[in-house]
Parts: structure tokens; C-alpha cells; sequence
């Protein structure tokens, strides 16, 4: 999966995750571990996300796959030093929040700089059929297709379009 974040200290970031599904769910709780690197208090430094924390027991009637992925996009708005996964993290966080500052924008530079490498991915779309490739839309796309959506929407009712 990918997760786009457009506000915080991770504005701008695009990062690329797994989500694992163990054999044994829903009784077990999955794990997510991100492709792109990001320094974050938790997300420990091989990329998995600290999901005990918001998930201590799985709960197959309770928990479910969207709740991790609203939690993992929480994450990058509320930066969690408590018990963190990722204890140098934590402590630049304590230390100077602008360092930490700092970081977080090479995370972001970094996950801009992955999507620009047009293709050139960890895994290749003919490894994995769910696999897609995303890169910048030049300004006057973008405008194009934000008034071609606009005037979709206001003529057919609908606010979600596919294209």
C-alpha cells in the first residue's frame, strides 16, 4: 500500500508499506512494515510499525484491517514518544524537535525521490499484479484533470470519479 500525507511534519511524504496478514486471522494481528524509510518513534528502524500499541489484543469482532491503516496515518500526525519502537526517535523528538524536524523532511524528500525513480521499485509490477507506480503530475495536468473531476461531479451529482 501507499499513504500520502498532506499535513505535519510528514507533509508531502509518500511512503510505500506491506501489510502482512498472518495465516492464523483474524485472530491474530497483522503487521505493517513500510518500504520507505521513515524515522519515527514508532516505526522501528527495519520499517514495521509498532501496532501493540494501539492493538495490545487483537480482537477478531473488534479490530479490523482500516483501523490499522487510520491508525497508521495518525501516526504521522501525532508523533508518540511513549514506549516508542524506535528509542533514537524518541529521544531526537525530546532533544530538538526541530532536528526531528529535520529528519522528517528527509523522509519525505526520500519518498519523493523513490517515486521519481519511474519503476525502477523494489518490486516490479510483474511480480505482484497489485503493485502500482506513482509520479508527479505536471501543474497544468494536474489543473486539467482537477476541472475535468469538478465538472463531472456538479453535472452527474456524484463527488467521486473514476478515470
Amino acid at each position: 500500500g501507499m499513504i500520502f500525507i498532506k499535513i505535519g511534519m510528514f507533509a508531502e511524504g509518500c511512503f510505500k508499506f506491506n501489510l502482512y496478514i498472518p495465516d492464523n486471522f483474524p485472530y491474530a494481528r497483522p503487521t505493517l512494515q513500510f518500504i520507505t524509510p521513515v524515522f519515527h518513534p514508532q516505526i522501528k528502524e527495519t520499517g514495521e510499525l509498532n501496532l501493540a500499541k494501539a492493538f495490545p489484543t487483537w480482537t477478531p469482532r473488534k479490530d479490523r484491517i482500516w483501523h490499522i491503516l487510520r491508525y497508521t496515518k495518525r501516526c504521522f500526525f501525532s508523533v508518540n514518544t511513549f514506549n516508542p519502537a524506535n528509542p533514537v526517535a524518541a529521544e531526537t523528538v525530546h532533544k530538538s524537535i526541530d532536528l526531528f524536524r529535520k529528519q522528517a523532511k528527509l523522509c519525505v524528500e526520500r519518498s519523493i525521490k523513490l517515486l521519481d525513480r519511474d519503476g525502477e521499485d523494489d518490486v516490479s509490477s510483474a511480480d505482484d499484479g497489485n503493485v502500482f507506480n506513482v509520479k508527479p503530475l505536471p501543474e497544468k495536468e494536474l489543473e486539467k484533470l482537477k476541472n475535468k473531476v469538478l465538472a463531472t461531479s456538479v453535472n452527474t451529482g456524484y463527488t467521486d470519479m473514476f478515470i
